[in-house]
């Protein structure tokens, strides 16, 4: 197995994307640790992935709360060697409809905790002197924007750009830093939008070029050939997994309600 014996956090790891690539990656040899807000999401994925896989609920909006999953996870499983940030919130309202307590929750969230799990994580692969990977998911709305959820694009644009940044820092400490951009998931935090109508979903597939909206296994597909040694030379990129949306003109077109 291409990770035998590493040892992975995983952030949002209760449901989505983050509950797919845990299962993954644990196919694929790694102890998981997942960190989530919801114990019973949580629980579920750790009965999907059975041994011994931790869970450690969290509020990743809190600093400390990120240093917290880091320690735990070293706690149980002796050392940390990948760390998909994941966790992540949206809420759909544009700029002038955005509170300052909405902003401060997306951000807190999103951007704030990526960097701090990052930074902890960075912590520990120094002290085990190993080298380590660190996946930060982003979004095609780090670089396309939609209507109605600009705090979300805030965010995922800074992932973007923190990503680059933290590989330009530590890539010579072995430390590999990657992001994904998905496009239209099949996900929980999709399914409200998704659930308003059968010419939804279909406006949504007809934005991708291949002409369906994705599901998250094929993103943590993505995440599992980041991590694994065959990436070796592989940091500071994006990886679209966007069925083709980011290629052309698709995104112009838009959604109508």
């Amino acid at each position: 197995m291409k990770l035998q014996n590493r040892v992975a956090l995983i952030t949002g790891g209760g449901s989505g994307i983050g509950r797919a690539t845990a299962v993954r990656l644990a196919q694929d040899g790694s102890k998981i640790a997942i960190a989530d807000r919801n114990p019973a999401m949580g629980a579920e994925t750790v009965n999907l992935i059975g041994g011994d896989t931790l869970f450690i609920e969290a509020d990743l909006s809190k600093v400390s709360e990120t240093e917290r999953i880091v320690a735990e996870t070293v706690a149980k499983f002796g050392k940390l060697d990948i760390l998909v940030n994941n966790a992540a919130v949206m809420l759909e309202k544009t700029a002038v409809d955005t509170t300052e307590e909405d902003w401060d929750r997306i951000v807190n969230t999103n951007l704030k905790g990526t960097f701090f799990c990052a930074k902890y994580a960075i912590l520990q692969f120094r002290k085990q002197g190993t080298g380590g990977n660190i996946i930060n998911m982003a979004s095609v709305n780090s670089f396309f924007a939609e209507g109605g959820i600009a705090a979300y694009c805030a965010t995922k644009g800074g992932i973007a750009q923190f990503t680059r940044a933290l590989a330009m820092d530590h890539s010579i400490e072995g430390i590999r830093v990657n992001c994904i951009a998905p496009g239209w998931i099949e996900t929980p935090m999709n399914a409200k939008f998704f659930s308003m109508g059968p010419h939804i979903r279909e406006q949504a597939a007809k934005l991708h070029a291949i002409g369906r909206i994705g599901q998250a296994e094929e993103v943590a597909n993505a995440v599992a050939f980041l991590v694994s040694d065959e990436a070796g030379f592989i940091t500071g990129s994006m990886m679209t997994v966007d069925g083709g949306f980011s290629a052309g003109l698709a995104p112009a077109m838009g959604i109508v309600v």
